[in-house]
């Protein structure tokens, strides 16, 4: 087991230093949030000692400050420096007796410092700055800040002192926490747009990841903002929004790839399998998909993808009912090897990554998708499912990031229903290409670039914000580095509905960018653009660019970087040699940890002088899921439809605060009339008012359980060889549920039911067969629904009256 924070080796043995207090301030400002984490050690040995220092944050993070203080009295600051030189600065510094701190990055998502001298008694404080985005939460339209685990372990008893201060350019209207108790001030100092966070009760530790979401007016709209930094005297833009667009999907494979390795365990587990079911249940009927359970070994539902059907569907819903985590340890790099060569030539894939991502070899992982990814292009997308309360955020969104595709994490007591199905949606639809960004008037991109091609002029533009481009090689020269307008990532990600697009430029000095940002792309359904306006205020500072500089590591430790694509390096060599100097000159240039780069800081004890050293690199040293009967006879699974359309439409509340809990129990209906002669009255497409008072239901708002429950009502039975009565009853209780959802279920879970409509709707049609017949049934049911409701609301407001 990884041990975090300050720790010693003796005899052998690993052990913590004593953790006396945490304080951890971030202050938001819209996506971005800046975090400073204080940690207060205390050496209780006898003897001096030599201690490291380890620490988790997310790979997006950029590590921008480091200080130590020490009992109190002095104070360190570390900068940074190249690795060679600041590892023998620290050693020459350990020899000499004086105290020294090396923070340096152990991998994406760890860094470590190594922290020489502590004397015994001593009290040291270490302080960590980083800058990071936020994750946009597609479940609830908010932005996500997450502070890990271990910054705060349970080794003993201290105070965990947690302030957070949200500054938003838009009115700030919910703020909660899915992981902790929080107490929320809004409106400081009479400005809607402030607040201030704290935790609601005094905890010494962190058993899990402390989760914030906040929702703000507009934050999904596009936006393009500016930061001038007078030290680099160098402009950087960030350009984010949250699409809103509609494309046609295509046939596809699908092949979910669930981790039951023994670290899922049992709640992350079960909430795995509520994913994989709910994909299931939404799939299109003409695709195909195949499941994959792995840990220590894989093995797959078929040999090979099969058609969706109602027997694969069948087979593959009793095995994701029944999963466990048995599987061992968590090998990746296997299975996934075994998917991609298992895979349809004939169609594009997606592969859905379910897991919590404890693994040791990410690299290797990400460098086989990427090859596949490279090799197939765009037939080839993976998609990341982070599931549990201590995800590795590296992997789950490394995995994605090289797959084309994105990456969404789950807690164990999160909803997740609207985030899988926009994943599934967005896996189904073509990928946008040929992306350009047009950040200034001049364009210094030393290099035709390829324009939007000429095939698709006859179609509409599509806007971005609504419901790699391959230039040809230039001849040879020495490698281009001249680059004036520094994109990050170079290559712009794939767009998805609903999904934070972000993406910076840092400008050279002297150059302006535009005033009206734009973003062009092609779809296989026409050419698409949007135009964003430069916000008039320009910031000051380094927050974005010090994103923007992480970024660009990020893309020369991939290799993505404009140096290894851009046009006029096409076909040479990049020597890795040039690839880290650039690397450390950024670190450098912007005070970065990074994989070349660290912070050094020098106490020296002789005469209490302090000195502030610079930074180096090198590293040292739901519910429970609904049973299926796949024998049942297509008579029976009709009646059990018919009754589901009332059962369902019984089992939502009026009540705001019951319908806020999702486990709250459900109350059944008395059915005293006959789906029969109901199916008879239908023949003249009438309801009558009779008929309705037939039926006496309890009404209730949608709760998630009414979303698993009427997807596991699916069938693909088809009313070929069935009597005129079972017809007519098939289309009423299909045209019944198709209004239900309308009316009632989409009014809260319009995008969990999406497809399972769509499909509703076409079973429908086939069974019609005539147009104006089908609108006709389906007003007249959207008719008894409204009614319905309307009626049920009403008798509710009366018997609570009398209550």
């Amino acid at each position: 087991m990884q041990i975090y924070g300050l720790c010693f080796v003796i005899e052998n043995e690993v052990k913590p230093i004593p953790l006396q207090h945490v304080v951890v301030k971030a202050n938001i400002v819209d996506m971005i949030t800046e975090v400073t984490i204080n940690q207060t050690y205390k050496n209780i040995e006898k003897d001096t000692i030599e201690a490291l220092y380890k620490f988790p944050i997310y790979e997006a993070a950029a590590v921008c400050g480091f200080e130590a203080e020490i009992d109190g009295q002095r104070k360190v600051k570390g900068i940074v420096k190249e690795a060679k030189e600041a590892a023998k600065e620290y050693t020459d510094s350990i020899q000499q007796g004086h105290g020294a701190y090396l923070l340096e990055s152990e991998s994406e998502d760890i860094f470590q410092c190594s922290v020489g001298n502590i004397a015994s008694g001593q009290t040291v404080v270490l302080k960590i700055t980083y800058v990071t985005e936020l994750k946009h939460d597609s479940e609830t339209e908010k932005i996500r800040f997450v502070l890990p685990t271990h910054i705060a372990p349970r080794y003993v008893d201290y105070y965990l002192d947690l302030k957070v201060t949200c500054r938003m350019t838009s009115i700030i209207q919910n703020i909660e926490s899915p992981s902790h108790k929080i107490s929320t001030e809004m409106n400081i100092d009479e400005n809607p747009k402030i607040s201030k966070i704290t935790l609601a009760e005094q905890i010494t530790y962190l058993e899990k990841d402390f989760i914030l979401v906040v929702k703000s007016k507009d934050l999904d709209q596009p936006r393009a903002f500016i930061e001038y930094n007078p030290e680099t005297e160098t402009n950087c833009v960030m350009l984010t929004l949250v699409p809103k667009f509609a494309l046609n999907t295509t046939m596809a494979e699908l092949v979910f790839v669930v981790d039951r390795s023994g670290s899922m365990s049992v709640e992350p587990m079960k909430k795995a399998a509520q994913a994989l079911e709910l994909l299931l249940r939404s799939l299109p009927e003409d695709c195909y998909f195949n499941v994959v359970s792995f840990g220590s070994r894989h093995d797959s539902l078929f040999p090979k993808s099969q058609l969706y059907s109602e027997t694969s569907l069948s087979q593959a819903i009793e095995l994701a009912q029944s999963m466990t985590s048995n599987y061992g340890g968590t090998e990746i790099f296997g299975v996934l090897k075994w998917v991609f060569e298992n895979s349809r030539d004939d169609m594009p894939a997606s592969v859905f990554l379910i897991t919590d991502g404890q693994v040791y070899n990410v690299e290797q992982v990400v460098e086989l998708i990427r090859e596949k990814e490279e090799k197939k292009k765009d037939d080839l997308r993976l998609f990341s499912l982070g599931i549990g309360d201590s995800v590795s955020h590296n992997l789950v969104e490394s995995v994605a990031r090289a797959g084309k595709g994105y990456a969404q994490f789950v807690t164990n007591n999160e909803r997740m229903d609207k985030k899988v199905i926009g994943m599934l949606k967005n896996s189904l639809k073509p990928p946008i290409k040929d992306y350009k960004i047009t950040w200034t008037d001049v364009d210094f991109s030393e290099s035709t670039e390829k324009e939007v091609t000429s095939m698709v002029e006859d179609k509409p533009i599509i806007s971005l914000y609504s419901d790699k481009t391959e230039p040809p090689p230039s001849p040879p020269s020495n490698i281009f580095t001249d680059i004036k307008v520094q994109q990050a990532p170079y290559s712009i990600p794939p767009i998805y509905p609903g999904v934070r697009f972000v993406v910076y430029c840092i400008l050279e000095k002297d150059i302006e960018p535009r005033q009206v940002i734009t973003l062009d792309a092609t779809s296989q359904d026409g050419p698409m653009k949007l135009d964003i306006s430069l916000d008039p205020v320009t910031l000051q500072g380094l927050k974005i660019h010090r994103l923007a500089a992480r970024k660009l590591i990020q893309d020369l430790d991939d290799g993505n970087s404009f140096l290894h694509k851009h046009p006029k390096n096409s076909g040479k060599h990049i020597p890795a040699s040039l690839v880290k100097d650039h690397i450390v000159n950024l670190g450098k240039t912007f005070n970065l940890a990074s994989k070349h780069t660290s912070f050094i800081a020098i106490d020296e004890r002789n005469n209490e002088i302090v000195s502030e050293s610079q930074t180096i690199s090198q590293i040292r040293l739901v519910p429970v899921p609904f049973q299926l009967n796949s024998m049942r006879s297509a008579t029976q699974k009709s009646r059990r439809r018919r009754s589901f359309v009332f059962k369902a439409m019984s089992e939502a509340s009026v009540e705001a605060d019951e319908a806020c809990e999702f486990s709250a129990p459900m109350k059944r209906m008395s059915l005293r009339t006959s789906s029969r002669s109901l199916a008879k009255k239908s023949m003249k497409i009438s309801i009558s008012e009779a008929d309705k008072r037939t039926i006496v239901v309890e009404h209730r708002e949608p709760h998630t359980e009414n979303l698993y429950e009427f997807l596991s009502l699916q069938s693909f039975d088809e009313i070929k060889g069935a009597d005129d009565i079972e017809e007519l009853e098939e289309i009423l209780t299909t045209c019944i549920a198709i209004a239900y959802l309308e009316v009632v279920l989409f009014e809260k879970f319009k995008d969990e039911f999406e497809m399972c409509y769509e499909k509703a709707k076409n079973a429908l049609k086939k069974m019609v067969g005539d147009e104006n017949k089908e609108k006709i049934i389906i007003h007249k049911a959207n008719e008894w629904i409204k009614n319905w409701v309307g009626e049920k609301k009403e008798k509710f407001m009366v018997d609570k009256a009398r209550e």
